[in-house]
């Protein structure tokens, strides 16, 4: 059991406050107004001097009140009003009636209540002030003095710990990793740097959207440098309080010079690194002393002391200019969503422990999975290792790795909406149009699997690769090859049913970007190579919108125009290519009615016999 320590100030002041307190409410019922005997109005007490009936009476000026004891011995008494003629006359009443009056002007009272509604009440706030400070100090909880200590205490991994991460369990990021592995050398063998004159990076920031394992990634260094480690988030630098945020700031470095070799580690950097000037206020001000203070610190010690600063951010387009020259965050390493052999790389991490069926293959996984994050990966193994219990199952296999994969991409199995046959029917000619057209066009948009199960508001899926995220550079025919197969739901419905139904929602809603894309940003239409309004966000982050609030009205009309002629010439290819194959797409449908969801060997044996439409010469797109 930890041994309970106590801070002597911290006892003493909160000694003082409970005694000022209990000083303070004895003397609180002492200067209240008291009286022996009955209140009565003051009315009765006029009458009874006027009658001549009151013997002895007692004025108690601070209280506004008046004793009076009758020739009975009865003890009565009333508040008075504040104007003084009328009281003066009460008094001359009773004396003229030969009763005895006496004036108190309670001066001792009078004391009492300056120093309980003054002096005591500052008294006892002072002492809460110094207590909560003393405690503040020495917990660290939000006060200005060691919060480094607090930060250690929290998130250091001292050298050689056991429990901290190495590249070894890092997977599909090797371009980062091969970055990050030069800092760690430099931590473990600085002079060789030194004797070459080279001056090494200050710090490293970690850009890529949210689940890529940045942190992951910055504990790994940290423990293949076998150095310490201080993890912070930038939101804890940003408080009301203003100086809190830069005395944090400041506390935390120094607690990483004392324990050099370090590496600072702050996580969603962009929450204190924000470009100033971009708004008013206190808070505002607050978090630009913050900025500056940690802009100050990156400028003040030497990078071969053994200090490295790391920061993770999903946001780069925000942060300050001043934040990313050369001397503070020197390099900038990419952490994109892993290709196809990192996926299977990750899933075969996080496989390795685990029960795993003998078919089950990583790389046939990765497939299925094209632009997943490592987290994305690590929720899909957890989702089948939870399915495969549920079903009372002892090893992980392909049939709950695939229902994992469509839980995350569409969530879990919506039951509770039946659907009728006409609804079932629309659903399966629409998801067996797009596997028709993919396999037509040969360009490796191979179908897995298709399915009519409702998953959230999805109504049905079609595992194909409808965009091939593990392709960075794109011709127009490609693009335009993924603008058919986003089509083609709409064109079998059209062809089907002469009508669209709701089901086309999300496929005009990615064909409507990417074609905008090819118009505004690709310089894939009449308007001419060039890009229109400015990029908005990096492009990884998967924000291709454009500032447009410069172009006129006329050329936001033409790309309107040539948005919408490149999206329905998409459609008329994809009618096409479905009316030289509607007995396959009708084959396909029944099988989906009947079965509810076709895997790879059952579709192979449908698209087999697919075949690409000759053109007719209909409209084309520009």
């Amino acid at each position: 059991m930890p041994r309970i320590s106590f801070d002597p100030l911290a006892v003493l002041f909160a000694s003082l406050a409970a005694v000022l307190l209990l000083v303070f409410l004895v003397m609180l019922g002492s200067t209240q107004p008291s009286s022996r005997g009955t209140q009565v109005p003051y009315t009765t007490v006029q009458r009874m001097a006027t009658a001549g009936s009151v013997r002895f009476a007692r004025q108690l000026d601070y209280d506004h009140r008046i004793l009076v004891v009758d020739r009975d011995g009865r003890e009565v008494w009333a508040s008075y009003p504040a104007n003084g003629a009328l009281q003066d006359q009460l008094v001359n009443t009773m004396r003229d009636k030969n009763a005895a009056v006496t004036i108190d002007s309670q001066s001792g009272k009078q004391a009492k209540r300056l120093i309980v509604q003054v002096l005591l009440p500052i008294l006892i706030l002072a002492s809460l002030f110094a207590l909560f400070m003393r405690i503040s100090q020495k917990s660290d909880a939000g006060g200005m003095g060691a919060f480094s200590r607090w930060a250690g205490r929290r998130s250091k991994l001292g050298p050689g710990d056991p429990q901290g991460p190495s590249f070894a369990d890092v997977a599909g990021a090797p371009a980062a990793v091969a970055e990050l592995e030069e800092l760690c050398d430099l931590l473990r063998a600085p002079d060789r740097y030194n004797a070459l004159g080279a001056r090494p990076p200050k710090g490293a920031l970690l850009v890529g959207p949210p689940g890529t394992g940045k942190t992951l990634l910055a504990r790994a260094t940290a423990g293949e440098a076998q150095a310490a480690f201080f993890s912070v988030s930038g939101a804890e630098f940003v408080e009301s309080l203003v100086g809190v945020g830069a005395a944090r700031i400041r506390d935390l470095f120094a607690k990483a010079r004392d324990a050099a070799p370090a590496i600072v580690f702050i996580d969603e950097l962009d929450a204190v690194g924000r470009k100033r000037g971009a708004g008013v206020g206190q808070g505002n001000d607050e978090r630009e002393q913050t900025l500056n203070q940690l802009l100050v610190e990156m400028d003040g010690f030497d990078a071969g002391g053994g200090l490295i600063v790391l920061a993770a951010t999903n946001r780069p387009d925000i942060l300050d200019p001043a934040l990313l020259r050369p001397g503070r965050f020197d390099r900038q390493v990419t952490v994109d969503a892993p290709d196809a052999e990192g996926r299977a790389q990750i899933l075969s991490l996080y496989l390795a422990g685990r029960p795993v069926a003998e078919d089950v293959e990583p790389a046939e996984i990765a497939r299925r999975c094209s632009g997943f994050t490592g987290a994305e990966l690590e929720n899909v193994v957890n989702e089948a290792a939870l399915l495969t219990a549920r079903g009372g199952h002892t090893a992980i296999g392909m049939h709950e790795l695939d229902e994992a994969i469509q839980r995350v991409v569409g969530g879990p199995r919506n039951d509770t909406h039946v659907l009728s046959d006409e609804e079932l029917e629309t659903i399966a000619v629409h998801e067996a149009a797009h596997a028709v057209v993919a396999a037509s066009l040969h360009d490796g948009a191979q179908v897995h699997q298709l399915s009519i199960v409702s998953r959230g508001r999805r109504l049905g899926r079609a595992t194909a690769l409808l965009l091939d995220r593990d392709r960075t550079v794109l011709r127009r025919s490609d693009l335009e090859r993924q603008l058919e197969v986003a089509m083609a739901g709409a064109a079998a419905e059209r062809l089907a049913f002469g009508e669209v139904s709701t089901a086309v929602n999300d496929d005009l809603h990615t064909a409507t970007q990417l074609a905008r894309s090819m118009v505004t940003s690709f310089g894939m239409s009449p308007l001419g190579p060039v890009t229109i309004g400015e990029q908005s966000a990096e492009v990884f982050l998967g924000a291709s919108l454009q500032e447009l609030g410069s172009v006129g009205p006329g050329t936001l009309e033409r790309i309107d125009a040539e948005t919408r002629v490149i999206v329905e010439a998409a459609e008329e290819r994809a009618a096409q290519t479905l009316d030289a194959n509607w007995a396959i797409v009708r084959a396909i449908a029944g099988d989906l009615v009947e079965h509810e969801t076709l895997d790879d060997a059952q579709l192979a044996q449908h698209l087999a016999a697919v075949r690409a439409a000759p053109r007719n010469g209909g409209h084309a797109a520009p």
